[in-house]
């Protein structure tokens, strides 16, 4: 089913236990991150890529030139300010809960060198704004109650990229670490 590759942060081990420990106040047992829309039936079981943000996605048909690409960025490892947690609107009626994250000048240019390798205007850096998606739910009340239960006792936190990772998806599988 892979028809795209996706270049997402990846994040240290502390960072994925905190925001374990912030989700820990939802009611739902099964988060889902996968979009609607994908033509897939069960959206929870092909979600298998960890809590991250997106830097672009390419169709699979792109892959070699990508990689060559991604193997001219530099990256180290840096920091962002998780600052809040939202609600906007996701493919077919749904509703997507994600954590904010701020922009920082490093991430900019990481992110402006990425989109020049082959641009997708969805992730242009004038434009694109950086999010954790939390779960993706076509009930917009479960979405408000799960962003109310986040929000009662949420304060900004950091979050440590490690890496890049090239994903094919759906699912997940590892191509090219950065």
């Amino acid at each position: 089913m892979n028809e795209r590759i996706t270049l997402i942060s990846i994040l240290d081990k502390e960072s994925i236990i905190k925001i374990k420990d912030t989700l820990k106040v939802i009611n739902k047992s099964n988060l889902c991150k996968v979009p609607f829309g994908k033509n897939i039936e069960n959206r929870e079981e092909v979600d298998t890529l960890p809590f991250h943000f997106t830097f672009c996605a390419w169709d699979i048909s792109q892959e070699k030139e990508i990689l060559a690409s991604l193997k001219n960025i530099s990256f180290k490892k840096f920091q962002i300010k998780v600052k809040d947690i939202k609600i906007m609107n996701g493919k077919e009626d749904s509703y997507v809960l994600y954590f904010e994250v701020e922009n920082n000048d490093y991430l900019k240019e990481l992110q402006k060198k990425i989109y020049n390798i082959s641009p997708i205007e969805k992730y242009n850096p004038d434009n694109f704004k950086f999010h954790i998606t939390i779960h993706i739910d076509k009930d917009y009340d479960l979405v408000l109650k799960m962003e109310k239960e986040l929000k009662e006792n949420f304060k900004e936190f950091y979050l440590t990229i490690d890496n890049l990772g090239l994903f094919e998806i759906y699912p997940a599988k590892l191509i090219y670490t950065i």
